[in-house]
Order: structure tokens, then sequence, then C-alpha cells
């Protein structure tokens, strides 16, 4: 079980991290609270869009399958974007017009065409939960290194102590991306790891 829960976790980590969630990254990781934000609307969309096309995927000709999936993932995006309007106003002003694009992102389209395309419910749910949780994860420590060493924040809140030595760089578009960078180099280090191990066996 634990073999396979690295399986869903690693697969393909640094090509799913940095094309396909680095912009996400790079808008939404300067604050803990859109990062959270960010990555709770991915993985959401991702889990009720994977769901639906896993339920359908005997019924979809292969032709269909990409109109199909555009339909599925705008409807859960829109869904989404419209509760987070109206429950989380702050979050959304914080995301601007980047949760909006999760409709047209490549992140829930692969979890789709890998998983739910060809997948039964039950392994849809368990990859779609753990790929939503790791982007998640992902989000939130680059917003913690962003937000605390970048702005002198944490949720918002000024850190008095670190307003003199914060590294402003870190808040923009350099900093996110050396942040993810150096997240995805671990996570590669890990998945190398992982692949030698399976290799030994």
């Amino acid at each position: 079980m634990l073999n396979q829960l690295k399986k869903y976790l690693l697969r393909g980590a640094p090509a799913f991290l940095i094309p396909l969630g680095a912009g996400f990254v790079m808008a939404s990781s300067s604050d803990i609270r859109a990062a959270l934000g960010m990555g709770a609307a991915v993985l959401i969309i991702m889990l009720l869009s994977s769901i639906v096309i896993s339920a359908i995927r005997g019924l979809v000709p292969q032709r269909f399958h990409l109109p199909i999936y555009v339909l599925i993932v705008t409807g859960f995006t829109t869904l989404v974007h419209m509760l987070m309007e109206a429950f989380f106003p702050e979050v959304v002003n914080m995301l601007g017009v980047h949760l909006a694009a999760l409709a047209v992102s490549a992140v829930p389209y692969r979890e789709a065409e890998e998983i739910a395309g060809v997948s039964d419910e039950k392994k849809t749910i368990i990859s779609s939960l753990l790929s939503g949780a790791f982007f998640t994860v992902l989000m939130v420590v680059c917003a913690l290194f962003r937000e605390v060493l970048g702005n002198a924040t944490i949720w918002g809140v000024e850190i008095p102590f670190l307003a003199d030595y914060k590294v402003s760089a870190l808040a923009g578009a350099f900093g996110a991306y050396l942040v993810l960078a150096i997240v995805c180099a671990v996570i590669n280090k890990l998945g190398e790891k992982f692949v030698s191990e399976k290799e030994a066996e």
C-alpha cells in the first residue's frame, strides 16, 4: 500500500510541478491564505471532475474525450469559483484571474487523462486526493518561504523582528520560481530514490 501511495505521489513529479503548476505557484504563493485557497480549489476541482470522468469513461468515445473533459472541468471550476466568492472573497481577490484559469489548466486534465479516463472510481478518488494534497502542500511550503522571508508576514500579520531582514525579491516572480525550483529539486531527489528502490527489488 505504501509503495502504491509513493507511486501516485511521485509519478512524473517534476514534469507535473514545473510546467503544469509553476504559473499557479508564482501567482498564489506570496501569501499562505492564497496558497491554501488555490490548493483547495485544485483539489476539489480535480476530485469532482475525475470522479465524473471515471464514471462515464466507458460511455465516451476516444475522439470526444477532450471536449467532454473541458466541459466537466470548466463546470466544476465555475462552481468552486462561485462558492469561494460567496464564502472567501478575500482569497478570491488575492488569486484574481488565476482561479478562473484553472478551467484551462493542464493540472486537472493530466489527472483526468492518466487516471480517471482509464481507472475505476476508487483508484480515481485516491489518486485525485493525493495529487491535490501534494499540490496544496507544495503551494503552502513555497508560500511559507515567500511570505515569511519575502514579506515578513504570516497569514497577513506583520512579523516585527523580520521587517528589517526581509528579502523582497522572494515576494516577486523571481522568488516564486526560485523557491519552486528548490522544492522541486528535493521532490526530484525523492522520486529518483523511489525509482532506484523499485529497480533494486
